[in-house]
């Protein structure tokens, strides 16, 4: 049985030694095979993976006798005193291969694997300083790559799978330094990984820790920008759990100080807007915003003047003595003018309201939101977010505490927020009919509302049950004591109906303003479908009309409708969708200010066409013994009697009112518009709200 006479290293470039005597080991390709072998941890190499390592898929005829020719040589090298024809105590042959004997020889990576299994004991009895010693001895086993001088073994898998060893035991050994306080030392390593490792995020994790671990917190900021910027840049990834992990650290260092202390009684913050007076209604939407008293998030849609913030406010009010360490309120400006509202803009507001001083507001969004969440973590806090633009403007803001609440306003369905951030979604409608007089009764007063019911009932249709609308047009019938509901009701029909909803001297409070803000922040191509909408003479609208309305593919209409239904611009009912009529009267005086005539006329033109195709084709399936007028160009297909028969069900509506705009017109005259006779049906408005003598 041979003694460990011979030592061999591997971690580096290849080496080997007989009683403490350094061998000349020969060609490369003997190198190699000495290489490869100590590389298998005693286990058997085969004969065919030598040749593969050595040679690839090009192997020689001879190549199988080159190897053992360089085992051979090897084998007298390494045991110099072997008899001849006696089996070998160091490199035997083994079922077709041959192996390195483990009791035989001292392996550098053998030793090094010993010590990390010694670690991993040490870890486990909580003894750090042994975990670091024995994780120092093992690194310094490293001489360099493994099998650095054999270039030909550089990407061989056992020699990339042990440089992700290394790389892995230095992290450890990083680790327990900077935890038993010996950064300092450390430091120089971890930063020459962290530069061979760009986008290795544990190696700058590594780096970000060591920095702070020294009270270097501006360059652990800094380090982590960068490799932030990296990542984003070079592959379009946010950094991971460590990368995060080892920021959070680092912010959350000076802001424990903070939030242990206990806030000034100024401090609690009661930021509440004043409640809307004469608020009616939302019985039902009250009690779902009741579940968010033990914490969580809402997300509260709906169309402009609906009342979304009224809502919102109303409960706040009602639920605030719930929430004892304070309310915050931030209006996010999302449909104003100008810009909306950046989160770090409103953390610097909501870190003031909870007590830190001004100078100690971090200025990035990032560092002031972790703060904010820091501050909230423990605390019962109600945060009403209001008209929010899109779910990552809220995310910075939203509290961290599992007793905090988040109300959050908003035109559009903010669907991320309930995707990603479970908030509980609640759309807002008009108000009921009854509700609606309940509001004027709030402006007017019960005495002149109840004298006039069939008027006030006329009053709330006129202004399509909307708050906003009826709160604007009851203020102005107010400041006229001397009109009748029903007199001002006949003078809204005959007027400007959007012109007249809006207080004197205040354009901010019109309808049509907060009609313009929804549809300024609409795509240009979503602005030139809602604009044709209100050349629809019916009710509702199908995404196959509103296609060739628009002279567009059918699915490229139903992603617009579904843009213009999230702003709350259409309601989208089941296969339908429609709006109501202040929104199509806007929708007209845009059209009339932004298509001409011209076009206006050929998207009428381009609906009808569809109407007539699909009525043809559903007419020659329902009723094929009917003598009917040739269509006048290809009629649409229905895949079967049910297709076409539901067809016409829901069309119904829109093609007698169709019919009825045609008769009113006129027929067509070779492409020129014909005059408008006004008809019942026709969306024709000028700017001024008078009938257009054109299709509008």
């Amino acid at each position: 049985m041979a003694t460990r006479s011979v030592r061999i290293q591997v971690l580096g470039s290849l080496r080997a030694w007989h009683d403490g005597t350094e061998l000349a080991l020969g060609p490369p390709g003997r190198r190699a095979v000495l290489g490869l072998l100590a590389l298998a941890g005693g286990d058997t190499v085969a004969r065919r993976d030598l040749v593969d390592a050595l040679w690839g898929d090009r192997p020689p005829p001879s190549a199988v006798n080159v190897v053992q020719t360089h085992v051979k040589h090897l084998r007298r090298l390494l045991e110099p005193g072997r008899a001849p024809r006696a089996g070998s105590g160091v490199l035997p042959h083994v079922s077709g291969g041959y192996a390195v004997r483990q009791d035989a020889v001292d392996v550098d990576l053998w030793r090094f694997r010993e010590l990390l299994a010694e670690a991993n004991d040490a870890h486990r009895d909580a003894d750090a300083a042994r975990v670091v010693a024995s994780l120092r001895e093992a690194l310094r086993l490293w001489h360099g790559r493994p099998l650095a001088d054999l270039p030909p073994l550089t990407g061989h898998p056992k020699v990339v799978s042990l440089l992700t060893e290394r790389r892995e035991a230095f992290c450890r050994y990083a680790k327990a330094m900077i935890d038993t306080g010996a950064a300092a030392e450390v430091l120089p390593g971890i930063a020459e990984a962290a530069a061979e490792q760009p986008l290795d995020e544990a190696a700058q994790a590594l780096l970000i820790r060591a920095h702070h671990a020294l009270g270097q917190r501006g360059e652990a900021f800094r380090l982590y920008g960068l490799i932030r910027t990296r990542l984003v840049d070079e592959l379009g990834i946010d950094p991971g759990p460590e990368l995060r992990a080892a920021h959070a650290a680092v912010l959350c260092d000076p802001v424990a100080a903070v939030s242990a202390e206990p806030l000034p009684a100024h401090g609690v913050p009661k930021q509440l807007p004043a409640e809307t007076r004469g608020f009616v209604g939302r019985a039902a939407e009250l009690s779902l915003l009741d579940g968010l008293l033990s914490g969580g998030i809402a997300a509260v849609s709906g169309t402009a003047g609906v009342g979304k913030t009224a809502l919102a406010v109303c409960w706040a009010h009602r639920v605030r003595a719930r929430f004892p360490d304070g309310q915050l309120y931030a209006n996010l400006r999302g449909h104003a003018p100008g810009a909306p509202a950046a989160p770090v803009e409103i953390l610097a507001q909501f870190l003031a309201a909870l007590g830190i001083p001004p100078d100690r507001v971090p200025p990035d969004a990032e560092t002031a939101a972790a703060l904010y969440r820091t501050l909230t973590a423990d605390r019962r806090i109600l945060v009403l977010l209001d008209n929010a633009v899109n779910p990552d403007q809220v995310r910075p803001l939203l509290p961290a505490g599992p007793g905090c609440a988040t109300v959050v306003t908003g035109r559009d369905r903010l669907t991320g927020l309930v995707a990603v951030n479970g908030a509980c979604r609640l759309t807002i409608d008009v108000l009921s009919p009854g509700e609606s007089v309940e509001l004027l009764e709030g402006v007017l007063g019960p005495g002149r509302v109840r004298a006039e019911p069939a008027a006030a009932a006329e009053f709330a249709e006129v202004c399509v049950h909307l708050p906003l609308a009826l709160r604007i047009a009851a203020a102005n019938l107010a400041d006229r004591p001397g009109s009748g509901i029903g007199e001002y009701v006949a003078e809204l029909r005959e007027d400007n109906l959007l012109a007249a909803l809006a207080v004197p001297g205040d354009e901010q409070t019109a309808v049509r303003a907060a009609f313009d803000l929804s549809y300024a922040a609409l795509p240009a191509d979503a602005r030139r479908v809602f604009r044709l909408l209100s050349l629809v003479p019916g009710t509702d609208f199908g995404a196959e009309a509103v296609a060739a309305l628009a002279g567009v593919e059918t699915p490229r209409a139903l992603a617009l409708l579904d843009r213009l239904a999230a702003a709350h611009l259409v309601e989208h009912v089941p296969g339908r969708y429609r709006f109501h009529d202040l929104l199509r009267r806007y929708a007209a005086e845009q059209a009339g200010r932004r298509e001409s005539a011209a076009d206006r006329e050929r998207a009428l033109r381009r609906l009808h066409d569809w109407y007539l195709a699909a009525v043809d084709g559903a007419a020659r399936l329902l009723y094929p013994h009917l003598l009917r007028l040739p269509a006048s160009g290809a009629s649409a297909e229905f895949a079967g009697l049910g297709e076409a028969s539901a067809w016409l069900d829901a069309e119904r509506g829109n093609l007698a009112a169709a019919v009825r705009f045609a008769d009113g017109r006129g027929p067509w005259r070779g492409g020129s518009p014909a005059r408008c006779a006004g008809t019942s049906g026709c969306a024709c408005a000028g700017s001024n709200g008078s009938r257009s003598p054109e299709p509008a």
